[in-house]
């Protein structure tokens, strides 16, 4: 005949992996609900401020439409049977996606200015889903300016490959490549402490 003891025993043995994993679970969920949180925070704040999306594609248009256009006819730089306005515009968006998630940097120097950061560190939500959602909002705000990339480069006739898987890749490895650089700008700005120091170590 069983104990009841040995009842209890055998039950909470069996019940302890699917607690576990429901617990395991709950955590998961509640650190991908967080980071997006973060996400929606910095999409309010370029919602508020669309202004800076114009801003940012101030820099690609300039190095197609005036520098890709001076180099394409003086021919300084050969590039076989591809146009220089062709062979530049990949380039434009590394350097597109690498600078403005590297400057990201200074917004994290802003937020903490003004006490921002403190209210977030206070509360339960895990650094790194903080630092996670800023990298990944800084990913999606690398998007727009890509797309005017794409979209002038097809009016000066560059020849872009329009299938939508190669076009999903792009947007990925964007996003991948500006989540990266910029948690690394965030580890370099929670390091310098000042705006100066910043921008003094991007420009060296």
């Amino acid at each position: 005949m069983r104990s009841p003891g040995q009842d209890v025993r055998r039950g909470g043995w069996a019940e302890l992996p699917a607690a576990r994993t429901a617990a395991l679970w709950t955590n998961i969920t509640g650190f991908i609900g967080q980071t997006l949180v973060i996400v929606e925070l910095e999409m309010r704040k370029l919602r508020h401020d669309p202004t800076a999306l114009v801003t940012r594609s101030f820099g690609p248009l300039l190095w197609l439409l005036v520098f890709g256009q001076v180099f394409t006819r003086t021919r300084a730089i050969p590039t076989g049977n591809l146009s220089y306005t062709a062979f530049l515009a990949p380039g434009i968006i590394v350097q597109t996606v690498l600078f403005s998630a590297m400057l990201y940097g200074t917004a994290i120097i802003w937020d903490r200015d003004l006490g921002i950061v403190h209210k977030f560190m206070a509360s339960p939500m895990p650094r790194t889903a903080f630092v996670l959602g800023k990298s990944l909002a800084a990913g999606v705000r690398c998007l727009p300016p890509v797309c005017v990339i794409y979209v002038v480069a097809l009016f000066l006739g560059v020849r872009v490959v329009l299938n939508p898987l190669a076009i999903a890749g792009v947007f990925a490895a964007v996003v991948l490549g500006a989540g990266l650089f910029s948690a690394l700008a965030i580890s370099l700005a929670c390091v310098v402490k000042t705006r100066e120091r910043f921008m003094g170590f991007l420009n060296s």
